[in-house]
């Protein structure tokens, strides 16, 4: 092919593209959708946390789309990314789940008398989840990344090559939190993402499932898929931060100290001898009289509390634990 004819065959393809692909701009896309209420993403994600954590754990994902992609493994390994982008929120207690059985054997194998009892992981002290994160993926359309066969050649193959770098990934999840005690939904998201290039930035760090893909994903490494993927780890992990209700907040942590600015207002005398249980479910026990106070442990609803002192609406108790915190006397009764 002469100089000239080269020059008009990439004219003719600059422009058909301009014409035809102009509008696919290599980027991402991301939705949430959600109902309302509790803090938001971004309020939920300023703050260092150390607080009190919730004990969660996440069910492998579930294929709804029907195309065929789908494996266990990619199920397991979707929820994998999801596990270790919650626990580095710090907000979690993450209890594992995809590999449980193997948790069990090396419990059994403790318990067959070959191993050194004093260094044998003990049976019946795998901890329960009172939150479980349960995921479906509802649309996908997956495709490499990188040009289908080069730019040489003539016609269809510079137009084949040069289009073929120019490939989408979409992937939508629906969401559930469910109390595994009262398997009521405590929230629930759709969170798509759609990605027309490969340069994964901030999102393989802190929230958006961080590290290696997990699993089965291996296949979407350096792949639009992957960065659908990533984004919709991150939302997600948004989503259950900022939605998980603040009373499953209540194992271990230190709690913030209140500020100066906000001294409990004068406290009646002592109440002694008093004891009133807990109405709710679920009750936080906080370090003054109010909900600008941080959150000292979490208690369940029928607990005894002694109660020491009274003041506008709240009251300071001690737990049959011997700890000690204000809740709101509202969400008491006397004990019969």
């Amino acid at each position: 092919m002469n100089l000239g004819k080269c020059f008009a065959v990439c004219c003719a393809v600059f422009l058909f593209l301009t014409m035809t692909v102009g509008c696919v701009t290599p980027g991402t896309k991301t939705t949430v959708t959600s109902g309302q209420g509790g803090p938001t993403m971004d309020e939920a994600q300023a703050v260092a946390y150390n607080g009190p954590k919730a004990r969660i754990a996440v069910s492998r994902f579930k294929d709804k789309t029907g195309k065929g992609w789908y494996s266990g493994r990619i199920g397991d390994g979707m929820a994998d990314q999801l596990v270790t982008a919650l626990f580095n929120t710090n907000r979690f207690i993450v209890l594992e789940r995809q590999t449980v059985g193997d948790v069990l054997k090396e419990q059994d194998f403790g318990a067959s008398g070959r191993v050194r009892q004093d260094t044998a992981a003990p049976i019946g002290e795998i901890e329960g989840a009172e939150l479980l994160v349960v995921g479906a993926v509802t649309e996908f359309e997956g495709a490499a990344s990188g040009a289908g066969g080069g730019i040489g050649g003539f016609g269809k193959g510079i137009l084949g090559g040069i289009m073929g770098g120019f490939k989408k990934a979409h992937m939508a999840i629906d969401l559930r939190i469910i109390d595994t005690r009262t398997s009521r939904i405590v929230a629930a998201t759709s969170v798509e993402g759609e990605a027309t290039d490969v340069n994964l930035g901030g999102l393989v760090a802190g929230w958006g499932g961080s590290g290696a893909l997990a699993g089965g994903l291996g296949g979407w490494k350096n792949t639009p898929t992957e960065k659908a993927l990533r984004i919709c780890i991150k939302e997600a992990v948004q989503f259950v931060v900022s939605k998980t209700p603040q009373t499953y907040y209540h194992h271990g942590g230190n709690a913030p100290a209140p500020a100066a600015s906000t001294a409990p207002a004068s406290p009646s005398p002592s109440v002694g001898g008093e004891t009133v249980i807990v109405k709710p479910t679920s009750l936080n026990v906080r370090t003054g009289p109010g909900t600008k106070y941080g959150i000292v442990l979490g208690i369940r609803g029928g607990d005894r509390l002694t109660v020491l002192e009274r003041s506008e609406g709240w009251i300071r108790v001690r737990t049959a634990s011997g700890k000690e915190g204000w809740v709101a006397s509202k969400f008491t009764g006397p004990a019969n």
